[in-house]
């Protein structure tokens, strides 16, 4: 998941199924549906041809006091809340994602032999495009939006058959799952999840980490492990986005067990 250059821990083959850069900031509520096209044009419609509408994502803050998410209200709407829209390349594997406080950018895999880009790849393609909606407020004569949140996120994908048989062989992936069923009682668990969070220091953030199982394309069973890194802090953005990429990835290979680094996802020695 890291750079030879970085010193992180490297894969030939890591098990990543989708990268998420992101910027939330405060709400602009001048952003209506009539922007959609000009916004669209701006991002070039070419590169990406395809846009659905989807409901917006909550704000979500990470304080020292906590993850404080949106106040629940009831609000009384003169018109429908503005969608999450979202702009999709021809192959499907690239998609810009913006709302009235949030820009996404997202890679996925999605085909078997899709090879995950690297993030020196990715985040120059994220700021790239950051930098071209900020340049579509400036053209409106708007404000730069103010910012309170970075957020990046990986999501890691262990098919069934990859490292594991049955839910009673999580332990063999993940370092911090046990699941005995020898001499119990308990019958092997239908289902599994667990959730790890960790605090960044200096009060810049936090990495929610959690693990899952789903179904894959494959109608395969696949434990899906998500890290995501969401925070501010006085630091670049550059400096706050390697920071977050360096705890996915040092995250990532302290959760997970020696034996699977090495035999599925081919660790760099």
């Amino acid at each position: 998941m890291a750079d030879k250059a970085s010193a992180l821990p490297d894969y030939n083959n890591p098990p990543v199924n989708e990268v998420v850069f992101g910027v939330q900031f405060k709400k602009l509520d001048s952003f209506q549906t009539p922007h959609t096209g000009l916004l669209w044009e701006k991002l070039d419609r070419e590169k990406f041809p395809k846009c659905q509408e989807m409901p917006p994502i909550n704000h979500v803050l990470e304080t020292p006091e906590g993850t404080v998410g949106s106040p629940s209200t009831i609000e009384l709407f003169e018109r429908p809340p503005f969608p999450r829209l979202l702009f999709f390349n021809s192959p499907g594997d690239q998609l810009i994602q913006v709302q009235q406080d949030r820009f996404l950018r997202n890679w996925r895999k999605l085909k078997a032999d899709d090879t995950y880009p690297r993030y020196k790849t990715l985040y120059p393609e994220f700021q790239k495009s950051w930098q071209v909606f900020n340049s579509f407020l400036s053209d409106l004569g708007w404000a730069a939006p103010v910012i309170d949140q970075y957020e990046l996120a990986y999501v890691n994908q262990m098919p069934e058959g990859q490292g594991w048989e049955t839910l009673s062989d999580a332990g063999n992936v993940f370092k911090d799952f046990q699941c005995q069923t020898d001499q119990r009682f308990l019958p092997e668990p239908e289902n599994i999840s667990w959730r790890r969070i960790f605090r960044f220091p200096k009060n810049a953030g936090r990495l929610h980490v959690s693990m899952r199982l789903a179904p894959t394309k494959e109608s395969q069973r696949a434990m899906l492990l998500e890290l995501t890194a969401r925070g501010y802090s006085d630091q670049k953005a550059d400096e706050w986005f390697a920071m977050a990429h360096e705890w996915i990835v040092k995250g990532f290979a302290d959760l997970t067990t020696d034996s699977v680094q090495k035999a599925l996802w081919h660790l760099k020695q």
